[in-house]
């Protein structure tokens, strides 16, 4: 608008106001659009940026839509046409329930059934946003903030208790990490609660307004990985290459619900400086344990799940249930797996007692190899002159295309066939 107000180009700017995005839209913005409703084009911001203001016309009337279309040719400049609409118009269910009917996946279009599995395990989403709730129970000074999507991330449990203490900030990622950053200035403990794939629009914020001055600010990565629905825009996996390469910033990515629960505790015991934690879509693979426990995971410390011989398998995040699952399947005692949890502080200690006992290391990862976990391993193996084999396995340097979950898992050679193809290959 700035750069456009200040030509005399022949350009026609359509504003298409539903009111919402995913859930209701919310800001000063919103409130200027409404008055537009009412005062009937009585002065408007636009006009401000010197453009030419037509509205509000009714962009479901095509007789008024093509008279404004017509009459703005006529018109040499800047122009800007206001219409509203109403999302979902044309179909009742979508008009009604605006938020689910945003993308609800397959539907009986008759009956508006939505052809979901009843008896599916509890989302990350919906386990992350009860959690903050537990968490805000015993500590005062946590506040959520959420760049318009307080369903996605399921925010709406800790909204309907503490409405003070979650903030929409619209559609805004940037703005949403640096008012996390002046949050934390102020002692409280923010968690900014971002889609992987949205946190790539507010990079310049985090490094210079939460990471150059080692803010406490916690960041919640949902939807990292594979996305499958959402399509190919909404997968997440950059996250992990380029958060580890920002000083200060820790990187976590639980194995599962219990692990979620207990870095997102963990990180607000004793804030000292930024973390993310970075977490799926989708359901969880292991039920919560104990509502209400939690249990502090040391910062840059793995686990090892189990004692191996000649290979290790290390990995971060969800895709070490689909290995567990081989291993059990097969019956493969002596190969060793290792829960890193943090892929920045690595656990380096562990990986020394690593690097002296096994000859053939795997790493695996739900994102990209440049500059991922794997990457993170390589180096301090060269920097310790490890001897042995290390490979890794993550997503390829590739955009993935939109499609079923599952499917793009056996395309990318991270299904459950390829995976123990891999383990299978390399145990001798």
């Amino acid at each position: 608008l700035n750069h456009l107000g200040d030509t005399d180009l022949d350009v026609l700017v359509i504003l298409n106001d539903n009111s919402i995005g995913i859930d209701p839209s919310v800001g000063a913005l919103k409130n200027h659009f409404f008055s537009l409703y009412q005062k009937n084009n009585c002065g408007n911001v636009f006009e401000s940026f010197n453009f030419h203001y037509k509205g509000v016309v009714d962009g479901h009337n095509f007789d008024d839509l093509l008279a404004a279309y017509k009459e703005l040719d006529f018109i040499k400049g800047p122009k800007l046409l206001h219409i509203k609409t109403t999302k979902g118009k044309g179909y009742e269910n979508a008009e009604n329930d605006q938020i689910t009917w945003h993308a609800p996946g397959k539907f009986d279009k008759v009956s508006g059934d939505l052809l979901s599995d009843k008896n599916s395990k509890k989302k990350y989403s919906d386990i992350f946003g009860e959690t903050l709730v537990e968490l805000a129970d015993l500590n005062p000074k946590i506040i959520a903030i959420t760049p318009a999507m307080p369903t996605g991330s399921n925010l709406y449990p800790m909204m309907q208790k503490y409405p003070q203490r979650v903030v929409d900030v619209g559609i805004a990622e940037q703005h949403a990490v640096t008012f996390s950053a002046g949050m934390a200035t102020q002692g409280l403990i923010p968690y900014c609660v971002i889609y992987s794939t949205f946190l790539q629009r507010a990079y310049d914020q985090i490094i210079h307004d939460v990471a150059l001055q080692n803010l406490s600010v916690i960041f919640c990565v949902d939807r990292a990985g594979i996305v499958g629905k959402d399509g190919a825009t909404h997968h997440g996996y950059f996250d992990i290459s380029f958060l580890t390469s920002i000083p200060n910033m820790i990187v976590a990515a639980p194995k599962n619900a219990n692990q979620l629960r207990n870095l997102l505790y963990t990180a607000q015991l004793k804030p000292s400086g930024p973390i993310a934690i970075r977490y799926p879509r989708g359901e969880a693979s292991v039920e919560i344990e104990v509502k209400n426990k939690f249990t502090e995971l040391p910062i840059g410390k793995g686990i090892e799940e189990i004692k191996g011989k000649k290979l290790a398998i290390l990995f971060v995040g969800e895709i070490g249930n689909k290995i567990e699952v081989i291993l059990d399947k097969l019956q493969l005692k002596n190969v060793g797996l290792y829960n890193l949890i943090f892929v920045k502080p690595l656990d380096k200690k562990l990986l020394e007692t690593v690097f002296g006992y096994y000859s053939t290391i795997l790493t695996f990862e739900d994102g990209f190899l440049n500059g991922g976990f794997g990457s993170q391993v390589l180096v301090y193996a060269n920097e310790k002159k490890y001897s042995g084999t290390i490979k890794n396995f993550g997503y390829p340097d590739a955009f993935i295309p939109h499609g079923n979950t599952n499917d793009l898992y056996d395309l990318i050679g991270l299904g459950y066939e390829n995976l123990e193809k891999i383990i299978l290959e390399n145990i001798e």
